[in-house]
């Protein structure tokens, strides 16, 4: 079973995320801060991250910086999600950080499922 970590500070969205992929077979573990993604990276070794750009500790930008810096994490394919339609700049920077993906909120939850299993079908873990 994959594992799918969700950092993400809206109760809803978490709620949106979690019954549009469990019922796919995924398990959930969500975090509402990047402070507390971070460490749930490292210690519950998701197979794929979806990561909110407007955290309330830190920017999700910065969180991809460091899950793409630490070796032991940067082979975790990363979806940024936003539900700010800001300017293209801000979704080539995510995607010049690593990230995999780049939705804009609100999304359809088939979309998101469809995305999920793409990318999770070509991801491989290292040795």
């Amino acid at each position: 079973m994959y594992r799918i970590l969700v950092i993400e500070d809206d109760p809803i969205v978490q709620k949106l995320l979690r019954d549009t992929l469990r019922p796919e077979g995924y398990e959930v573990v969500l975090c509402s801060d990047g402070a507390k993604g971070l460490k749930a990276a490292l210690t519950e070794r998701p197979d794929l991250i979806l990561l909110d750009v407007n955290l309330p500790d830190t920017t999700g930008m910065d969180v991809c910086r460091a899950l793409k810096s630490d070796a032991e994490l940067r082979h975790i394919p990363v979806v940024m999600m936003t539900g700010e339609s800001r300017e293209v700049a801000q979704k080539i920077e995510g995607l010049s950080l690593g990230a995999e993906d780049y939705l804009l909120k609100p999304f359809s939850p088939r979309v998101l499922a469809a995305r999920v299993r793409q990318l999770l079908s070509i991801a491989t873990k290292p040795a």
